[in-house]
């Protein structure tokens, strides 16, 4: 990454002209390999994809706002604020943000619901308007799919499933995705430093967490989950939260830098550390953790599939001590990463060793995250690692820069 992450007169850096325009072609594509002359999705995150327009986490529960996108036009957008706030923020959208038309989702119990039927006729004028009445329309993003779908078919108005749509368009990154997604990253890194910086004996797994925290939304971040931080007994088995237990010395520490977003693109990253002094039982496992990732790693290229790239590692769930796949699903796994945590393509034990499951054809411009965890069953440590890889022709570059090839130590004051 070249240039800093703010806006300058001396230099192109992100072109959100050009990142709009490329993700709504994306989207347009999609769409016509489904057949479908619109799509209605209420995701927070396909509304921004679409429009550039970001639902406030306090925002994401009002389930009215949404964003129609016919194949022929452009998209209009329904917001539970005041649209003459936004208009002159975003230009591109002239003429076509409207107010909320109602919270359908506390009251409707059936398609014949007056609020969501609101919905329902304004969708059909706007298809009448161009002139796809006879077409196919995709719904995504809402719990009621099932009572809209029964609306539009009272219209004449034919529904598909559009999801996948949305989930295919957002899953190859243009240049200027990755160079944000390089940001993202570059925050992540001082997340991880932060909490380098802050282990030592005494302090909780939830310090940590506000440490890394605090860090990202010093550098701009616009929406952040909370970090996974599990110390000590708590690395093994495999936990996904925090707590406030108190780090002691010669505890191991994973955190996961997940969620963050800058510009809406996320990151999911783990770093393992040692408080401390390792002992040579806690490297070896961090080194059967590294080389594992890094066997997956090595074999990223596109027209490589999801299940080649799995292959490099261990083939039975009696490797982690478990008898199933369903059991060790988390300790070895990829994912595609974007405006949400877990884009396509997913890369699942459990899917490559369910007969029918079709492999995936990696493609330039996907970026995954690749994670692993290595651990005695029954064992007082356990080792998590994870990167985010971008896809290229002819290999991969990862993403993710903060060091990896050794356990970290810290808070070392008797070296």
């Amino acid at each position: 990454m070249p240039f800093g992450k703010f806006a300058v007169d001396y230099e192109e850096r992100i072109n959100f002209d050009r990142l709009r325009n490329y993700r709504k072609e994306r989207t347009r594509a999609e769409m016509k390999k489904a057949g479908v002359g619109a799509i209605l999705t209420f995701d927070p995150d396909n509304i921004r994809y679409i429009t550039g327009f970001y639902v406030t986490t306090p925002m994401r529960m009002v389930e009215g706002q949404c964003v129609f996108f016919p194949v022929n036009g452009e998209p209009h957008l329904v917001i539970a604020d005041l649209p003459a706030r936004h208009i002159p923020r975003m230009p591109w959208m002239e003429g076509r943000i409207h107010a909320l038309l109602g919270f359908y989702k506390p009251t409707a119990v059936d398609s014949y619901d007056p609020v969501l039927n609101n919905y329902v006729d304004w969708v059909g004028g706007l298809m009448a308007e161009y002139g796809i009445t006879n077409e196919k329309l995709a719904l995504d993003g809402t719990a009621l799919q099932m009572l809209f779908a029964d609306a539009f078919h009272r219209k004449g108005i034919e529904c598909i499933h559009g999801k996948p749509i949305m989930d295919w368009a957002r899953m190859i990154k243009s240049e200027d995705e990755i160079n944000i997604m390089r940001i993202a990253c570059a925050n992540a890194e001082k997340a991880h430093a932060a909490v380098a910086a802050a282990i030592r004996p005494g302090v909780k797994e939830c310090d940590l967490v506000a440490a890394g925290i605090a860090a990202l939304y010093e550098e701009g971040c616009d929406h952040t989950e909370d970090l996974v931080c599990m110390s000590g007994p708590n690395t093994n088995p495999y936990g996904l939260t925090f707590g406030d237990r108190m780090i002691r010395p010669g505890d191991l520490v994973y955190v996961d830098v997940d969620g963050d977003a800058f510009l809406g693109y996320r990151t999911c990253i783990y770093r393992t550390f040692c408080c401390g002094k390792a002992t040579q039982e806690q490297k070896d496992t961090y080194q059967e953790c590294y080389d594992m990732i890094y066997s997956a790693i090595h074999k990223i290229k596109a027209g490589v599939t999801d299940h080649e790239v799995m292959a490099e590692w261990p083939d039975s769930p009696h490797y982690w001590g478990y008898d199933t796949w369903g059991e060790v699903a988390p300790l070895a796994t990829g994912h595609g990463i974007g405006l949400t945590l877990h884009d396509r393509p997913f890369l699942s034990c459990v899917n490559r060793a369910t007969p029918g499951v079709k492999p995936t054809t990696l493609e330039a411009g996907m970026v995954i995250c690749l994670e692993t965890w290595t651990g005695k069953k029954g064992g007082d440590h356990g080792v998590r690692l994870e990167e985010m890889v971008l896809v290229k022709e002819d290999g991969y570059e990862v993403l993710s820069k903060f060091p990896v090839k050794e356990l970290m130590e810290c808070w070392v004051p008797y070296n």
